[in-house]
Parts: structure tokens; sequence; C-alpha cells
């Protein structure tokens, strides 16, 4: 991404960011909406004559696994998180940073992911990854180099696009930049590299070329589960080698997530000695962030149903039907315009449990807002009116289950969006305003499990 591309991205979250905190310092979004809004949640049976809509649909469960590669150093190198799609064939891979702040940088506390791991240990490591995710968990495991060729393997050789060379300081092993063709146990080795030259997160590009190449080696799918097999709530899958069997028997997708460093200051200042100990010299420089409205965006996608609530605000499920020509006049991609819309819910306190991205379906003049219970109309245009504009809200004909809203975004939040923001507000004006752990707030309560 250009840094001019990037400037244009930052003005117009700040915009979105402004106008969130002009609410908040108005009052006009105050306590009652939130309030008001998270007293009557979806899903309630209830008759006509109450304003709410009895259940009838759920969001698509879905099974997921984190797995962990440890090297052999016996430290976490890389962790990924594995969805098979709702009918248990194939799904998403999603590599989580192990130098990713388990808060996001949301807390007063940096908690680097593998480093919960390497002083904490398993339990911990899959806890920290659930409070990162927003997830919960069917299957955990770390894997070892023997039990990475016993999953892998049977992939074959792996053909990968290395973005740069770099060198395994641990035992000197280069690998080139460019087109290579991997065994699984090179595979291995590259994802558990060791950087001698600075942070560890220097390598995650490399890390998910090889999660990328695995994805692709699956192809339309190796091998199949017995006739007959079905993975459901009260039945998930049983342990790893059956999660993968299921997740390499369809089509498997790679996407990635953006990370941004912590500035070295704040990483002195907020990192607890067992961490910083265990990553050595340099280690201020060894903290990475997650984008929230990017996590959210990647899981609320592919695992709705799981994704947890822990914010006091509404439950959403939001609707784009926006193209890349939509995005376009703002330096920004769909996806960017989507995390945006997504990062000002996430300041709203609300929780976006489902993201539904349909490029070229109708999109409304009006951002619609299709409520669970009538008695929340008024508390959509206090939390919602100022930053999405004018607003279409009436009782949804059909409810979802755990979902107060399902907004579908229109085309006065993108004019809303063409208002430039203020020229003297900068990143650290933003910073100083809202502050580490002003943000959203993180959980340690795992996703859903309904």
């Amino acid at each position: 991404m250009t840094a001019d591309r990037r400037s244009r991205r930052r003005n117009t979250v700040l915009a979105l960011v402004a106008a969130v905190l002009a609410l908040i310092a108005t009052g006009a979004m105050g306590a009652f909406a939130v309030v008001e809004m998270a007293d009557s949640r979806a899903g309630q049976d209830a008759s006509d004559d109450t304003g709410r809509v009895a259940e009838a649909q759920e969001l698509p469960w879905t099974a997921t696994a984190l797995i962990g590669v440890m090297g052999d150093d016996g430290r976490m190198a890389s962790s990924v998180v594995a969805v098979l799609t709702p009918d248990g064939r194939g799904g998403t891979i999603v590599p989580v940073s192990s130098s990713a702040d388990t808060a996001s940088g949301t807390d007063v506390v940096l908690r680097p992911l593998g480093a919960v791991f390497d002083v904490d240990g398993p339990e911990a490591w899959r806890a920290a990854a659930e409070q990162i995710t927003g997830l919960s968990f069917d299957v955990a495991e770390v894997v070892d180099q023997d039990r990475f060729i016993s999953i892998i393997g049977p992939l074959g050789d792996l053909p990968t696009l290395f973005p740069f060379a770099f060198t395994d300081a641990a035992s000197g092993e280069t690998f080139e930049a460019g087109e290579t063709v991997l065994s699984t146990a090179a595979a291995f080795r590259a994802i558990t590299a060791v950087n001698g030259d600075g942070p560890d997160w220097v390598l995650d590009p490399a890390r998910n070329a090889v999660w990328d190449a695995i994805a692709d080696r699956v192809g339309a799918g190796i091998g199949a589960l017995p006739d007959g097999v079905a993975f459901t709530r009260a039945a998930p899958p049983v342990g790893l080698a059956q999660f993968s069997d299921a997740l390499f028997s369809a089509p498997l997708t790679f996407r990635g997530l953006e990370t941004v460093q912590i500035d070295p200051e704040r990483v002195d200042d907020q990192m607890p000695t067992d961490y910083s100990s265990v990553l050595g010299l340099g280690w201020e420089e060894s903290v990475v962030t997650l984008r929230r409205g990017e996590v959210v965006l990647v899981f609320g996608s592919v695992a709705p149903a799981r994704m947890a609530a822990p914010l006091e605000g509404p439950t959403v499920r939001m609707v784009s039907g926006y193209t890349d020509d939509d995005a376009e006049p703002f330096g920004l991609n769909r996806s960017d315009l989507l995390i945006g819309a997504i990062d000002v819910l996430l300041f709203t306190k609300t929780n976006v449990l489902s993201v539904v991205d349909q490029p070229g379906t109708t999109v409304p003049e009006r951002t619609t807002v299709l409520v669970s219970d009538a008695a929340l109309i008024d508390g959509v245009w206090e939390l919602y009116g100022d930053v999405f504009g004018e607003l279409d809200v009436r009782v949804a004909p059909v409810a979802i289950a755990g979902i107060d809203l399902e907004i579908t975004l229109g085309r006065e939040y993108l004019r809303r969006l063409a208002e430039s923001p203020d020229e003297d507000v900068t990143d650290e004006d933003v910073t100083d305003e809202i502050g580490p752990g002003t943000g959203p707030e993180t959980t340690d309560v795992a996703g859903s499990d309904s």
C-alpha cells in the first residue's frame, strides 16, 4: 500500500472516529441509547402486539480450530485459526501473528500472543487467541515438526511465493525471494524461522506465504470424510486430525490480517517483564496490533455464530452491497470501506457479530436498520443517526437469533464519508483523545458456542 493511499484511508477513519467522539462529547450518544438497546435482546418469542417478531432464523454454525506451530526451541512461531464451512467441508484459514497484542492495543497492559504461550502455557494461549479473535474453538492444538508433517504432509509439495528473502538465524538456512517449491519439512522450517536481524513480526509475510500455499495446494479438495459425518454444536469435530480431514476435503481460502507496530515507548511502559524477557533484545519493537475492524470483518463473515458479544451495546448483522467502484473515490478498497464502518460501530459499543459482503447487490439510498423489537427504534436513531445520516428504521419481518439489528449500509453513508476531516486533525490527536484502553473493550470470555 502506498504512503499516499494509507494517508487517505487514515483520514477517512479519522473522520468516522471524529463523528463518534463528537457524539460522546455532546452527550448525544449517551448511555441511554446503549442501555435501552441492551435491555431488549433479539430472538425472544413474543406475540404480535408487543412489537417484537418471533425468532425464525439462526446464524449458520461453523466448527473452529486453533493451531499453533511450535519451533524446535519450544517457542510459538505461528498461530492459525481454521473455520469450516457450514456444511463441514473446506473452509478458511487465518494466521494470527505471534507478535499481536491480545487486546489489540485497547488495554493498558500489552501481552503478545506468542509470549503468552511461552510464559503462561497452552491454556492461556488458547484463551488469549479467543480474546483476540472473538471466537471460541472446538479444537486447539500446538504442533511440533512431526505433527505438522502428519497433518500437512498429505498435501504434498507446496508451490510458494515468498515476498522477500530471509535467513533462519537458528539454522542458517536461507529462503530466497520469489517462487519456490517447499517440502512439508521445509514449510515447517520456514514458518518457524527465527529472525536474527529484528523483531519476529518482520517474518510474518513469509509465514503467511506458506499458509497461503497450503490453502492453494488443497485445490478442489483431497480425500473425503466418511459418509454420514456431519458436525453440529452438540457434535463438533473430534481432534485436529478429523478437523483437518474436513478442512482439506473441499476448497480452502486464505485470509491475511494486517498488523500495525505499537510504539516502542508504549511497549517499554506497558509490557510486563515476564513477557519482555522471553522476547530478548529489541523487545520494545516486538509488539503489533491487529485492526479490530478487520478482525471482525473476517471472522464475522466466516463464523458469525461463534462471535462473542462483550460490549454493552446491541448485536448487529452488517450488510453491504458496495463495490470497489464505490470505494475507489476515497482511495480505499471495498474491504477498507467496510472496516471503517465496523470501526465506527465498535466505538459506539456495538457488537458486530455477522458481516455480509455482497458487492453489486442493491444499495439503499438510506442506511436501513431492521430491528428485532419495535422498542429499539428510538435507540437506533440516538445511537447511529449522526454517524450514518438519514436512516430507514423498521421492524424486521423475520428475526435472527442473537441479532438485535440488521444494518444495510446506504448511499447516504458514502456521502458522509466524502466530508473531509479537519486538516489539523492528526493521528496523535486521536490517540491523545481516546488513548489506549478507552477504545472498544475486549473480553476474556470466549466466543459463542451457540
